[in-house]
C-alpha cells in the first residue's frame, strides 16, 4: 500500500546565532607635538565602528576601527582639546554550524573605559566594548501539506504565516558638503560628530526597493580662537536610495532598518579660503525582510482505516508579521550644578541608548534608557563637562489580542533641548522616537514523516456494520473515528451531526 506525501515549500527566517564577543582596550599613548598639554580630562570615550562583515563556513568574519576620542582641558584650563587615536580591531566569531543565505546584524556596545593621564603628555587607558551579532539564515521549509492514498485519514490546520518572499543587506553612502552658518567663525578642529538617519517612506517595486529619509547631522568644531568656545552645527540631509532585493513586489510587507557605519567630516576651504564648508559622507547599512502574507494548510495528525502507521513528528515555529508602528514621546529632567554653576551650554547629546517592548494591561510598553551627555561652562566661565543615564518609559494602546506577541524595536533621540533655569540648573526636555515591529510567532507540532506496516493491517469485525458507543460531552469524534479504524465523516453522517465534536453526552453508531 502506497501513500503519496505533498508538501508545500515555505521559505522562512530562523536566528541561527545571537550573541556577543568581548573586545579589550589597553592603550599607553603619547600625545603628539601639536596637542597642547593636558591639564584636566572632560571625556574619554572609545567608538568601535564596524566596517566589514562576512560568514566563512561556520566562522563570522567582523573587523572595523575603534577610535579614542579624548576631550581635555588644556593647561591654561580654558580651552576645550580634542585627540583622536584609531586603530583596527577584527573578532572571529564561531557559530554552531556553516550558515549559506543569511542576514548579519551587528552592532558594538562599550563596556567600560578607564583613562587616566599619567603626565601631562601621556595617557593611560583601559575598557572593553563588544562586538554583538545576530545571524538570520534564509531556509526553506518542506511542510506536509496532504497524504494522498486509500483509507487515509488526516488532521489539517489553516495556518496565516507571512512567508519570506526576500532578504538583503547593502550599504550606501549619503555625501552633502555643508556650509558653516554665516555669523560662525571658520573651522579648525573636528571635536564631534553625531549622525542618525530615519526611515520616512519605503517603496517597493518588482526586485527593487526605494528608502527615502533624512539624516541627522551634529557637528562641533573647534575655530582657533584664542578666547572662542566651540561652535555647534546642526543638520538635516535628505536621502533617496534604491536598493536590490529579489524577491520583492509590490505585495510585500517589508522591514526595513537602517544602521550608521561610519561617519566622516573632512574641513574644505570656500571661495574665501577660510575652512567654512564640511565634506560629509555617512556610510549607512540597510536591512530588508520582505514577507507575503499566505494561508497554508499542514497534516497535524494522520491515520488509516486499513494498516498500522507510524507517524513522525515535528516543532515548528511560523511567523507572522502584525504591524509596524512608530510612535515620539518627550521627557523631562532637571539637573542643578550648585556648587559651580551653570552659564552656557556648549553642547548636548546622546551616544548610548536601549530599548525593550511587552504587551502589559492592553498596551504595548517601552521601556529603555539612554545617556545624557552635556558640555557646558560654569558660572566662572570655564568648560565642564557632565553625564547621566537616564530611565524612560512608554506606553500605547494596543487593542489586539495576539498569544506569542513579540516585538523588534530601535529608539532615538531626534531632537535635545535645554533651558537654564536661574544660575545653577538646567532643565532638559528630550524628543523620543520609538520603532517598533510586531510579530506572532507562533509553534505547531506536525507530520514530518510517516511509515507504512504492511505487516500490520488492521483487524475488522466482519460481523458487524454499526458498533455502539457512549460518548461523553464535548469527546471528539476524529478520537472516536480512530479508535474505530473509520472516518469522523461517516459518524457524523451516521448519526445526523455537523460539529466536530459531541454536544451532548449519548449513544453513536460507529460505522466500520
Amino acid at each position: 500500500m502506497e501513500y503519496k506525501l505533498n508538501r508545500e515549500a515555505v521559505t522562512v527566517n530562523e536566528v541561527v546565532f545571537d550573541a556577543s564577543q568581548e573586545q579589550p582596550i589597553d592603550l599607553d599613548l603619547t600625545l603628539p607635538d601639536y596637542c597642547p598639554d593636558i591639564q584636566k580630562i572632560m571625556k574619554c570615550q572609545v567608538y568601535p565602528c564596524i566596517t566589514a562583515k562576512s560568514i566563512l563556513g561556520d566562522c563570522l568574519e567582523v573587523s572595523g576601527t575603534a577610535t579614542m576620542r579624548l576631550l581635555y582641558l588644556d593647561a591654561g584650563a580654558s580651552q576645550i582639546r580634542c585627540y583622536e587615536n584609531a586603530a583596527p580591531f577584527s573578532a572571529n566569531i564561531p557559530l554552531k554550524r556553516s550558515v549559506g543565505n543569511a542576514l548579519v546584524y551587528t552592532r558594538t556596545q562599550v563596556e567600560y573605559v578607564n583613562c587616566r593621564a599619567t603626565s601631562p603628555r601621556r595617557l593611560d587607558i583601559h575598557g572593553a566594548f563588544s562586538v554583538c551579532a545576530k545571524v538570520v539564515e534564509q531556509t526553506e521549509n518542506h511542510l506536509l501539506s496532504e497524504i494522498e492514498g486509500e483509507g487515509m485519514q488526516q488532521r489539517k490546520k489553516n495556518i496565516s504565516i507571512s512567508r519570506v518572499a526576500g532578504a538583503s543587506q547593502q550599504q550606501f553612502s549619503v555625501t552633502e558638503v555643508l556650509e558653516i552658518n554665516d555669523g560662525k567663525p571658520p573651522a579648525e578642529t573636528i571635536l564631534r560628530t553625531d549622525a542618525s538617519a530615519q526611515i520616512e517612506e519605503v517603496k517597493t517595486l518588482d526586485n527593487k526597493l526605494i528608502l527615502k529619509g533624512s539624516l541627522a547631522l551634529k557637528i562641533l568644531y573647534e575655530s582657533g580662537l584664542s578666547d572662542g568656545m566651540p561652535e555647534c552645527m546642526e543638520y538635516a540631509v535628505p536621502y533617496s536610495q534604491m536598493l536590490d532585493c529579489p524577491g520583492v513586489s509590490d505585495a510585500c510587507t517589508c522591514d526595513v532598518q537602517l544602521e550608521v557605519m561610519t561617519t566622516q567630516v573632512q574641513l574644505k576651504s570656500d571661495s574665501s579660503g577660510e575652512n567654512m564648508l564640511l565634506d560629509t559622507e555617512v556610510r549607512l547599512m540597510a536591512y530588508v525582510n520582505a514577507y507575503l502574507d499566505t494561508e497554508i494548510s499542514v497534516v497535524t495528525d494522520a491515520y488509516s482505516t486499513d494498516v498500522e502507521l507510524t507517524l513522525e513528528y515535528q516543532q515548528k515555529s511560523l511567523v507572522k508579521l502584525l504591524e509596524s508602528v512608530t510612535d515620539t514621546c518627550s521627557q523631562k529632567n532637571h539637573f542643578d550644578f550648585e556648587e559651580a554653576g551653570i552659564s552656557k551650554v556648549i553642547d548636548i547629546w546622546n551616544e548610548t541608548r536601549q530599548v525593550t517592548a511587552h504587551m502589559e494591561d492592553g498596551n504595548l510598553l517601552y521601556r529603555g534608557k539612554f545617556n545624557l551627555c552635556v558640555l557646558a561652562m560654569n558660572s566662572d566661565g570655564r568648560p565642564f563637562y557632565f553625564e547621566r543615564m537616564l530611565e524612560f518609559q512608554y506606553g500605547r494602546e494596543w487593542t489586539r489580542e495576539v498569544p506569542d506577541l513579540y516585538c523588534d524595536c530601535a529608539v532615538t533621540l531626534p531632537n535635545i533641548s535645554y533651558r537654564i533655569t536661574g544660575t545653577s540648573g538646567i532643565e532638559v526636555k528630550t524628543e523620543l522616537r520609538l520603532d517598533a515591529t510586531l510579530y506572532q510567532k507562533n509553534g505547531y507540532k506536525m507530520i514530518s514523516d510517516l511509515t507504512v506496516n504492511e505487516e500490520q493491517p488492521k483487524v475488522k469485525d466482519e460481523d458487524a456494520a454499526l458498533i455502539l458507543y457512549y460518548a461523553n460531552s464535548g469527546e471528539d469524534l476524529w478520537g472516536i473515528a480512530r479508535l474505530y479504524s473509520t472516518s469522523a465523516e461517516r459518524i457524523k453522517e451516521e448519526n445526523d451531526l455537523t460539529d466536530d465534536v459531541v454536544e451532548q453526552a449519548g449513544m453513536l453508531l460507529i460505522p466500520v
